[in-house]
This record gives structure tokens, C-alpha cells and sequence, in this order.
């Protein structure tokens, strides 16, 4: 049995059965797959690391960041303005699948792909099109490293749940909030913000792992086909999140949202503000010798890109 939290039509969802799918047909049956999705078993993304480390789930997929706790590597993705591309983000996962692969063996599992979320961008009443115009501005924040951004920005920084996000919009406790467009349609943020910045603020990734106990279990043949699966759905799951933010995009702007490029100069801004984040992070973290690891190294290997 696999677990993940999201709804049916979430496309990490999609990604698992299609995972599910093809686990039966390269098994030809013999091994089968059972996918329940939401609140189907009562647990929050928080707990799923350490209910498949007791064995109370055979597989699930999970936020890295919802389930660091003591593992602040798995965190280190969502710094914000630190990846800045597709490209970016497949160095990244590369780079990090070996720290995750130290961290999943102490949790008794076994990582079975990464998988992308898209990048937050800024959702806002008013055009930002400068550092400047961020002065004063009320944005959602639901993170540390949110709050420590927008106060580098001399913005204000508000801790509003989701739930609550589109009446602090509407009646101006919030004026703009940093997020995906797959969240503003389905939030319908797109009445009340007219504006979309798409900094890229920062961007999320899911593992999907297995206890390794049922890996064991595994016959080498199995294991082989759950391989293979696993891997054509991170492939999916790579395609598919382009995809769909393109297509929230498109509707956030056929329903009357304005999209705002980012120039160079607004971009370099945001970057220097958030190098005070990171250097907070990094300082808070200094015994994270792995993630410390991690972010030099990707630092490093980013610079190649350009």
C-alpha cells in the first residue's frame, strides 16, 4: 500500500498510480500496488516519515521539508531564491539523492524517486516591479525563512493559513501572497490578486520511499519492476509539473491576472535579500555538517550552469 495526502486530480498523486500501474503490468500481477490518497488513513504530512520507519506504511510520498525534523538536509530545498530553474532543480535533487539516501537509511527506507513542486511566485494587488515596491507590502507568510525574506524586503509578514488567505485578501489583512498558481485557482486568489510576479521564490520536492523491511521482502525481480516503475513516474512527475503550472498560469490570466516580468535588476535584489535568509539558515544549521555539505556543493555546481 502507498500513501500520499493529496487529492485524486493532484498530479503527485497521478504520479503514484500511474507507478501502481506500471508495477502490475512489468510484474505481470504479481506484485500490486494500492494507492490511497488524502485523508483516506487519517495522517498529516508531517508523520509520514516516521510512520513508514514503524512500519505502519509500506510506501509514501512526503515534503521534504514537512518531515526534516532532525534531518534539516531535507529542508535545505526550499531557501528561497536559491534554485532558480528546471535545470536548477534536477542539479539539485542529483546532488541531494545521496544525503536523503544517509538520512532514509537511518528511518529504515529506501528512496524510491524525487519529485518537483513548482515554484512560488508573487501573487499581489499592486505591481511589484522592484525591491522598493515590496516596502510596506502584507504578505502571507507561513515559514521562518518567509518572515526573514519579506523583512529583508521591508515588507510585512503575516502568518495566515491557507483556509484563511482569500478573505485576508478581500478585506486587506494581507495584501499579496507568495505561492503557486495551481494554489491561487484553486484558492480562486485570482479574484482579489491581479498581479503575478513569478520570482521563483523557492520551490518544494517530495520523496517516495519504502520501509525497507518490505523492500527486503521483495523478490529481485520485484524490486527490479518497483525500480523501474518508480523511475517512469519521477520522469512523469519531472513533464507533468511544467505542464500544469502552465495551465494555472494561463487560467490565472484569462481571469484577470496580469503577469509581471521579472527584469535582472528586480531579481538581483531579491537574491541579495535572500542571501541574508540562507546565511541565517546556515548559521542556525551549522552543525548540519551534510547540509552545509549539500548547499556549498550545489552553490558550486550551479555556477557551471550558467
Amino acid at each position: 500500500m502507498a500513501l500520499t495526502v493529496w487529492n485524486e486530480e493532484n498530479y503527485q498523486t497521478r504520479g503514484l498510480m500511474l507507478m501502481a500501474k506500471r508495477v502490475s503490468e512489468l510484474t505481470k500481477g504479481d506484485l500490486s500496488l494500492r494507492v490511497e490518497y488524502g485523508g483516506s488513513l487519517g495522517y498529516k504530512g508531517a508523520e509520514l516519515l516516521n510512520a513508514v520507519n514503524d512500519g505502519q506504511l509500506d510506501i509514501a510520498e512526503m515534503v521534504t521539508s514537512n518531515v526534516a525534523g532532525d534531518a534539516p538536509v531535507l529542508a535545505l530545498r526550499t531557501l528561497p531564491m536559491m534554485v532558480d530553474s528546471w535545470q536548477e532543480v534536477e542539479l539539485f535533487d542529483k546532488l541531494a539523492k545521496p544525503y536523503y539516501e544517509k538520512v532514509l537509511d537511518r528511518k529504515n527506507q529506501k528512496l524510491l524517486l524525487i519529485s518537483p513542486w513548482p515554484f512560488g511566485g508573487l501573487w499581489s494587488k499592486k505591481k511589484v516591479t522592484d525591491i522598493k515596491d515590496m516596502q510596506g507590502l502584507k504578505i502571507r507568510s507561513y515559514d521562518r525563512n518567509g518572515a526573514l525574506f519579506a523583512a529583508a524586503c521591508k515588507a510585512q509578514a503575516l502568518n495566515v493559513p491557507y483556509a484563511e488567505t482569500y478573505t485576508g485578501l478581500a478585506t486587506g489583512l494581507i495584501d499579496s501572497t507568495i505561492t503557486s498558481s495551481i494554489s491561487v485557482r484553486e484558492g480562486k486568489f485570482y479574484e482579489v490578486c491581479k498581479f503575478h510576479m513569478p520570482i521563483r521564490f523557492s520551490t518544494a520536492s517530495s520523496i517516495t520511499t519504502i520501509n525497507r523491511k518490505v523492500w527486503d521482502k521483495l523478490t529481485p525481480d520485484q524490486q527490479k519492476a518497483l525500480m523501474t516503475a518508480a523511475a517512469e513516474c519521477e520522469k512523469f512527475l519531472r513533464d507533468e509539473v511544467k505542464r500544469v503550472v502552465a495551465e494555472n498560469d494561463d487560467f490565472c490570466y484569462h481571469n484577470g491576472v496580469t503577469k509581471v516580468d521579472v527584469s535582472g535588476t528586480y531579481h538581483n535584489q531579491l537574491v541579495a535579500a535572500a542571501g541574508m535568509v540562507a546565511n541565517d539558515w546556515l548559521e542556525s544549521n551549522k552543525k548540519a555538517a551534510d547540509a552545509i555539505e549539500l548547499y556549498n556543493k550545489f552553490m558550486t555546481e550551479k555556477k557551471k550552469l550558467k
